[in-house]
């Protein structure tokens, strides 16, 4: 089994990296061009580095979190403040 060679990366005449990637249409070669940041596909790296807002503004709602999680993460904050010294005095009025 013969090791693939690490793709070359190009620069465009605006100075943007992409690497190329071949494909036949009617038996003749053509290329896409797949942008990259950081040498990470472009939309690997959005997926990895976008937060919720980015996603809902730009219409990709299934790659935001779950409903879950948001309130998950909701339950810890909520729990952190009552746990908090300013708090305390609150836990122990009547009501």
């Amino acid at each position: 089994m013969k090791n693939k060679k690490k793709k070359k990366i190009h620069r465009d005449k605006n100075g943007r990296e992409f690497i190329k990637e071949t494909y036949f249409v009617g038996g003749k070669m053509k290329f896409h061009r797949i942008y990259v940041i950081d040498g990470i596909p472009e939309d690997e790296f959005y997926k990895k580095n976008a937060s919720d807002l980015d996603f809902y503004l730009n219409g990709d709602y299934e790659l935001m979190n779950s409903e879950k999680d948001s309130n998950y993460q909701l339950n810890e904050q909520n729990d952190k403040e009552l746990d908090s010294p300013d708090n305390n005095d609150l836990k122990d009025l009547p009501f």
